[in-house]
């Protein structure tokens, strides 16, 4: 591993699986700034590249350098209620409640008759028609906000306002080239709704006001009831990232059904053999961290459909914001509860961005882009406090990336023993759709999150704005 090419924040590369996957990514010819490592860096078993990481190429795209659904993101909402205003019943309530309108799930026998197109999924009311779905893909969360009639305030809280198309790019794209047939089926269904895995839904309140004034300005005030959200990758950004890359996150089986639907979408059409050699090696071939130039045919195909996946991912988390606000209308107590978006942004991101006055393309994997002056969260874990946090001038001498959380780094903590049960006897009451289908668990004191936090500010990433605690969390 070339360290000089590696910028490593307050965590640790030196244990030989992480030093290797780095010197991978050190000898890529295209890097063009070191690879930022963040506090919370760690590796999952079935992403190529580290997670809480950075990397910025010249003229390349490297898929294998972000997770394969580009576009997953957090984001949270500030509410009119007030931590006096609900309890465990209203918890379950809003639980019961988030659920409904969700169509059936499909195994792989009807997804793929769904893909031959015998059967069809009924039409809930956060669904899209193919006019709808098509402009969110061209326009993002501009569409959605229209679509679910939102406050078009929303957009000035949304990065980039939630949409990475120019107008010019609008009007030339051929959605059918870039978009599997699988997506037009699936991608207009169960909008907003997707907390599986690592995803999550979280009720908190506003714990502390460390800026008051930020805080203030941003809608936040002590007791008040956010909502914090993680997922909106959805189906069109999972679909993009399998069908345009040979992932480590495919099981064995996906990967034998996904060959042949592959082939027929990008060998299925005449025209486009003569790109055949290129989508062999590009998408199908097992080499990981290849780099797809841009300026080229298939890098400029694969460019629209990276785009396309953030402009989806963006659409999808309006349809959470407008799933839980109806929700919070029907379940609780007061009547025209009202909420506004405090920030969302993605964390599984490749853009074109200005860095050092030379536009690069920057890959993101768990890591959220640090705007100066703008609202990024950091989140902690079910058991401890996270934070609204405000990006730094200085973020872009790390690629403008920071944590998106920091549950490694808590979870090392708690097992090294740094960590004890919080004071207070804090719990947060924890609902998901398996067994057991209901847990409560006590909180812990906040070393992990304030070691990822105070490094960030430390570095000139971000710098804490209020303190939020975690009530109620939501998964399945």
């Amino acid at each position: 591993m070339d360290s000089s090419k590696v910028h490593s924040l307050g965590c640790n590369i030196d244990d030989d699986r992480t030093r290797d996957i780095l010197a991978s990514i050190t000898a890529l010819p295209s890097l063009a700034r070191p690879a930022v490592c963040l506090p919370d860096l760690h590796l999952k078993e079935r992403t190529e590249a580290p997670s809480s990481f950075a990397a910025a190429t010249r003229d390349t795209i490297v898929p294998e350098l972000t997770a394969p659904s580009v576009g997953c993101g957090m984001g949270a909402l500030i509410t009119s209620l007030s931590v006096k205003d609900i309890d465990h019943t209203f918890f379950e309530a809003f639980f019961h409640e988030l659920r409904a309108n969700l169509g059936p799930r499909y195994g792989h026998f009807k997804n793929i008759l769904l893909w031959l197109g015998i059967i069809g999924r009924p039409h809930k009311p956060y669904d899209l028609t193919e006019e709808e779905f098509a402009d969110i893909i061209k326009r993002g969360a501009e569409a959605a906000v229209e679509r679910y009639n939102l406050p078009a305030e929303f957009l000035d809280r949304v990065e980039y306002r939630g949409s990475v198309f120019s107008k010019e790019e609008r009007e030339s794209l051929n959605l059918k080239n870039i978009l599997p047939r699988i997506s037009w089926r699936s991608g207009r269904h169960d909008l907003g709704y997707g907390f599986k895995g690592n995803h999550f839904l979280e009720i908190q309140y506003v714990e502390e006001m460390i800026d008051i004034k930020t805080a203030r300005d941003w809608g936040l005030k002590e007791g008040s009831i956010v909502i914090m959200y993680h997922g909106g990758g959805g189906a069109v950004s999972y679909h993009i990232g399998r069908y345009f890359g040979n992932r480590k996150k495919n099981t064995a089986f996906q990967k034998f059904v996904l060959f042949f639907f592959k082939a027929l979408f990008h060998f299925g059409n005449p025209k486009n053999w003569k790109y055949a050699a290129k989508r062999f090696r590009y998408y199908f071939h097992p080499k990981p961290f290849m780099e797809i130039p841009l300026g080229t045919p298939e890098g400029d195909r694969l460019w629209q459909a990276t785009k396309a996946s953030l402009n989806y991912s963006y659409g999808f988390r309006m349809a959470i914001a407008r799933r839980l606000i109806d929700t919070l209308n029907r379940v609780s107590p007061k009547k025209g509860v009202s909420a506004s978006l405090i920030v969302d942004s993605t964390h599984n991101a490749i853009m074109k961005e200005k860095v050092g006055n030379e536009e690069l393309i920057v890959h993101r994997h768990t890591a959220n882009r640090a705007f100066p002056d703008k609202p990024l969260i950091v989140s902690g874990f079910n058991t401890t406090n996270s934070y609204i946090a405000v990006g730094l001038p200085n973020a872009e001498e790390h690629l403008f990336a920071s944590d998106h959380g920091a549950g490694i780094t808590i979870k090392k903590m708690q097992d090294e023993g740094l960590s004890r049960p919080h004071p207070k006897n804090f719990v947060t009451h924890i609902y998901q759709t398996r067994s057991p289908f209901k847990r409560v668990v006590e909180h812990i004191t906040n070393e992990g999150i304030d070691y990822v936090m105070e490094t960030l500010e430390r570095e000139g990433i971000a710098r804490p704005v209020a303190r939020l605690r975690p009530l109620a969390v939501f998964k399945g």
